[in-house]
């Protein structure tokens, strides 16, 4: 129930459901298995009698020509042995006869191979194999449309040829579309039934190896209470059918295809075998066709079923060849890995999944040193040697001494372990002019502390902060001309 409906359900306290379109109705009958079955029958018999209707009008043309063509061969062989007749009467020697009658005969079997080639002659006058009736223009818009291409009726016509070209850009689609909707369906009935019947078995007794010794057979859990397609053991979703049933299913369904032909079109096993796996997988030489099956012209109930069942049979073998490649490819390219890491052309995907997981380990590790790093950083930054937060933690730091303080009687300053500089002191240039306030007094000075030994003194170096010695400065030279006189710093002097 959307929001829309469930306040119209606490308004009214019942909701309307909304009806759906005769457009999202009339689409989805459309892409239906029955709706594409439809499209693409109406689609063939469309074009069967649209290319009835453009090439006929020629083939009619092409069979009054046959029939002047088989006249005049019928009036040169008449004229051929009248004139036999008329040489005997003349005085010609053996040879002369002989070299004459094979000359006329040879030109009269010329003639007629020719008429044969270009004009269709069958020896007969008003006989004539019709290419374009309905099954055989039916067979040829289906041949067109599923890529198989015999080759034993085509478009004569230059209107034909172009009809044909675009009959062939919607067509072809429209008949991949129907089988690739139709090929899904018959995979996962296939799978559907491979899992319902053939892993029943395997699942039934999984359950009862499960089973603990001592428990009875009614406690065992029942398969129909399974989901269908998310079983515990063997899921239908995630089954692979083996290889091998798909082949076998393949062979069965062209040795069936195998039989009726050669009981409909008087082939041999082999011809018959041959002619269903090159017309169900599209590749069509055109060398057998299904002549007496559909081609034969008659018009009884049983050529009409022939030619149907011959039309179903090719699309249903189609699908089912699809069906089984598809179901085959990924164990396919398994088997195929295997071979080339059995071969040595590839490593084992462990390697492979090792590499990928050491270079990920090593990125993460450089990661933690990186953050350590800044860590570190921080800590050392925030142990200011100024601030007396450094040494052990154990022991608390000493507080720095008094800078108005003076030295403590134990220990020496810096600038005493010093030697002294010969020069005066000067401020540092960064220091600013003392202030006019006046200074404070000196602090009383401290009792004196009692000696401490060496190693009490050595102790309280290494717990106490050393204070940063002070760099002795220059001594001061004299301002030339030139030098700028910086206020407030100088004055001193």
């Amino acid at each position: 129930m959307t929001v829309t409906n469930m306040e119209e359900y606490a308004e009214t306290g019942f909701y309307t459901r909304k009806e759906a379109s005769t457009s999202s109705i009339l689409f989805g009958f459309l892409f239906s298995h029955f709706g594409l079955f439809l499209i693409v029958s109406l689609y063939a018999v469309a074009g069967a009698y649209a290319f009835i209707a453009i090439e006929l009008p020629n083939e009619e043309r092409l069979y009054e020509m046959k029939q002047a063509k088989a006249l005049l061969v019928n009036q040169s062989a008449n004229y051929l042995g009248q004139l036999f007749w008329y040489y005997q009467g003349l005085n010609w020697t053996h040879t002369n006869f002989t070299v004459q009658l094979r000359g006329d005969i040879r030109r009269l079997e010329t003639y007629i191979l020719s008429a044969v080639a270009n004009d269709r002659y069958d020896g007969t006058i008003d006989g004539w194999q019709w290419s374009w009736t309905l099954p055989k223009a039916l067979l040829f818009t289906m041949t067109v449309m599923s890529t198989i291409g015999y080759g034993h009726i085509y478009p004569v016509t230059d209107t034909g040829k172009l009809f044909c070209i675009f009959y062939a850009l919607v067509g072809c689609p429209l008949l991949l579309l129907f089988l690739g909707n139709l090929g899904n369906s018959v995979a996962d009935g296939f799978i559907w039934i491979y899992s319902r019947f053939c892993c029943r078995w395997c699942r039934s007794r999984r359950n009862e190896e499960e089973l603990p010794p001592n428990a009875s057979k009614k406690h065992r859990k029942l398969l129909i209470d399974e989901e269908v397609g998310k079983e515990e053991y063997m899921p239908t979703e995630h089954l692979n059918v083996p290889i091998t049933i798909n082949l076998v299913l393949l062979t069965l369904y062209i040795m069936f295809g195998a039989v009726l032909f050669m009981y409909w079109e008087d082939w041999g096993p082999m011809g018959s075998s041959y002619f269903t796996f090159v017309t169900l997988s599209t590749i069509g030489y055109g060398d057998m066709v299904p002549g007496n099956a559909i081609l034969n012209g008659t018009e009884d109930h049983m050529a009409t079923f022939k030619m149907l069942f011959c039309i179903l049979y090719i699309l249903l073998g189609m699908a089912l060849l699809s069906t089984c490649i598809n179901l085959m490819q990924e164990q396919l390219v398994d088997k195929c890995r295997w071979l080339s890491r059995t071969v040595g052309l590839s490593k084992p995907p462990e390697e492979e999944d090792g590499k990928g997981e050491g270079k990920e380990d090593e990125d993460k590790e450089k990661k933690k040193k990186k953050k350590k790093k800044k860590k570190d950083k921080k800590k050392k930054e925030e142990e200011d040697p100024e601030s007396g937060l450094a040494g052990d933690a154990s022991v608390a730091p000493s507080p720095l001494p008094d800078q108005n303080a003076g030295p403590s009687p134990g220990s020496k300053s810096p600038a005493d372990s010093r030697s002294p500089s010969p020069y005066p002191a000067s401020p540092s240039p960064h220091s600013r002019s003392p202030s006019p306030s006046p200074r404070s007094p000196p602090p009383p000075p401290r009792s004196p502390s009692p000696p401490r030994s060496a190693s009490a003194m050595s102790r309280s170096r290494s717990r106490s902060p050393v204070p940063p010695a002070t760099i002795p400065s220059r001594p001061p030279t004299a301002p030339s001309g030139n030098s700028l006189k910086v206020p407030g710093l100088l004055d001193d002097f």
